[in-house]
């Protein structure tokens, strides 16, 4: 009952807000294809969120097995965690590779019981941000993004400026922040055997790995970086006579 009176009251407050805003700034097309749906007479502009690249460099402090696989993501929202389930699958046909989560929320004990009987299955509850979180990207070999829905993912740009290869789902605005074959994997939902077969093709090719996540070191520094972005921001403030 209380989680419902929250939503009610978020949903209220959010309404009021969009009626009264002069401009709208959703951060992925994705997102914008939505807002322009329901709010057909407003200023829409796509802002995606930016990332400040002096917090991701190279830190030793973690030790992981290898070969690893990385998750970064919270069980906060039921729809976008119940992916993981699908994480049991790649597990069993994956016994020589490491998945570690690090996260939590209050679905996570959705999502434990099913993946912990499996040796290869780590789960590091919640890491500092951004120090462990840096040191935990700095040690894996492949960041993955295993997702019901996501709009744009902020640790998966986190994870392209370490140079790691991406794995993710293919929901939402995930397929704006890295480009597919290229700097990433986009897998469609409920679709273990891709994940595995990408998993395998990236762990068994260390070329592929290195190509792959300098591809999406690049991509990030010239789409997603602050410097860049707040220009965009008040360029798009003076196209609406906002400055």
């Amino acid at each position: 009952f209380s989680n419902k009176i929250n939503i009610f009251t978020k949903q209220k407050i959010a309404k009021k807000c969009y009626k009264k805003s002069a401009l709208i700034l959703p951060i992925c097309h994705y997102l914008e294809k939505i807002i322009r749906r329901n709010c057909p007479d407003k200023n829409i502009h796509v802002l995606y969120q930016g990332i400040n690249q002096k917090d991701w460099f190279s830190e030793k402090g973690i030790e992981l097995k290898h070969p690893c696989v990385g998750f970064l993501q919270d069980a906060n929202i039921w729809e976008k965690t119940k992916e993981m389930l699908l994480l049991k699958d790649i597990l069993k046909e994956m016994p020589n590779i490491n998945f570690y989560w690090a996260g939590d929320g209050p679905y996570r004990d959705k999502i434990l019981p099913s993946l912990e009987k499996y040796d290869n299955f780590h789960w590091l509850g919640n890491l500092e941000y951004p120090g462990e979180v840096r040191k935990f990207l700095s040690e894996i070999d492949i960041y993955a993004l295993l997702s019901g829905i996501d709009m744009s993912p902020h640790t998966l740009l986190e994870a392209s400026l370490m140079k790691k290869p991406v794995i993710a789902t293919n929901v939402g605005g995930v397929s704006e922040s890295c480009k597919n074959n290229e700097t990433c994997f986009l897998i469609e939902k409920n679709d273990p055997d891709d994940w595995i077969d990408k998993i395998s093709m990236i762990i068994n090719n260390k070329e592929k790995m290195d190509e792959m996540g300098q591809k999406g070191y690049e991509f990030v520094k010239e789409n997603f970086l602050w410097e860049f972005l707040a220009k965009e921001f008040s360029d798009i403030l003076e196209k609406y006579h906002y400055k």
